[in-house]
């Protein structure tokens, strides 16, 4: 009989065993099953934090780029190795678009400094030259000036292109500023070493507006910053500055030679063409006469030109060629009496 008892005591402590040996197991898998779950979304989380940061330095135009989250070293800006297409049908006033932007010039040749300048001086663009590699670092590492894209050649006294840009990539601070080359080949060793050193695209010589456009376009789009009134309305036409200077800096008497200009001149928007169609010659030549001063005095430097031009027609007795400015006159005048217009609204 006792024998009986401790088999029916083993018995129930083995079962009591089993059940709460099951029950653990079971919540131990549960458990594992819930750590599993939870690592990769703790991973996906902390990746996550990681591309904030990173792109927190970036532009988010080149976001998408990123191609790992634990690189420490920013990622440069777009990088194109083939020649860069040639945007159309663009002209010296398309620039106005990237006004504000700042751009270094790093070119020894003075023609090509010339072109530059000639094609972006009235964008609103703050251009900056150096001649030379050396003179570049000077600006960037001992002035501290600040640029939104280089635009740098290659052969140059001094310090050619190679060295500068790898000497500029050499300072992380300078690893998102694009710096575009310039070069009269493309194909070869000059091309491979350029972007060895650093390079984010190149321009063939000799310059292309319809590229230059398209390297503006691709690497200052994120930069463009607001510039002043005054500014804005000498891109226009109109040097406030030159003109209130040349009114002995009465800014008074400035503004009423605006106004009188408006009133005796305004209508040769429309009676300028109809003189220029009817070959009113003596009209034209008296217009032109007249307003010449004035639009010195004012500081209206475009139309001034403009004006100036036409004089030049009668003056060598070329009176045919008056037609070309019968569009362009008026367009010019238009566009500089909105910006005088601006000027006497805003103050």
């Amino acid at each position: 009989m006792i024998y009986i008892y401790i088999l029916f005591i083993s018995l129930f402590f083995t079962v009591v065993y089993v059940y709460f040996s099951s029950k653990t197991h079971k919540r131990q898998e549960i458990d594992n099953t819930i750590t599993r779950v939870k690592k990769p979304y703790r991973e996906i989380k902390n990746i996550n934090n990681i591309l904030k940061r990173k792109s927190s330095n970036l532009s988010s135009r080149y976001i998408d780029e990123i191609t790992t989250v634990y690189s420490s070293k920013p990622k440069l800006p777009y990088t194109s190795r083939e020649p860069l297409k040639e945007s159309e049908n663009i002209s010296r006033t398309d620039f106005i678009i990237f006004q504000g932007s700042k751009v270094l010039l790093v070119e020894d040749n003075i023609i090509t400094q010339k072109i530059i300048l000639s094609t972006l001086h009235k964008s609103g663009i703050d251009l900056t030259i150096a001649s030379n590699g050396a003179e570049a670092l000077d600006l960037l590492f001992t002035q501290k000036k600040e640029f939104d894209l280089i635009l740098m050649d290659i052969n140059m006294p001094l310090m050619d292109g190679y060295t500068a840009t790898k000497k500029i990539r050499a300072k992380k601070q300078y690893d998102t500023l694009p710096i575009i080359t310039f070069t009269a080949f493309t194909l070869g060793e000059e091309i491979k070493t350029m972007f060895e050193m650093g390079a984010n695209s190149f321009l063939t010589k000799p310059l292309n507006i319809g590229q230059l456009y398209t390297v503006f376009n691709t690497y200052l789009v994120d930069n463009y910053r607001q510039i002043s009134l005054l500014e804005s309305i000498k891109i226009d036409g109109l040097d406030v500055k030159h003109g209130i200077a040349m009114a002995d800096n009465n800014k008074a008497a400035y503004r009423q030679s605006l106004r009188d200009f408006m009133l005796l001149y305004k209508n040769m928007v429309h009676t300028m063409p109809r003189w220029i169609n009817e070959n009113e010659s003596d009209r034209i030549l008296a217009a032109c006469m007249s307003m010449g001063d004035t639009l010195k005095f004012i500081g209206a430097y475009e139309l001034q030109d403009i004006v100036f031009r036409m004089k030049k027609i009668y003056i060598y007795n070329t009176e045919h060629r008056i037609e070309e400015f019968q569009e362009i006159f008026p367009k010019k005048l238009e566009k500089l009496i909105k910006a005088i217009e601006r000027y006497l609204s805003a103050e």
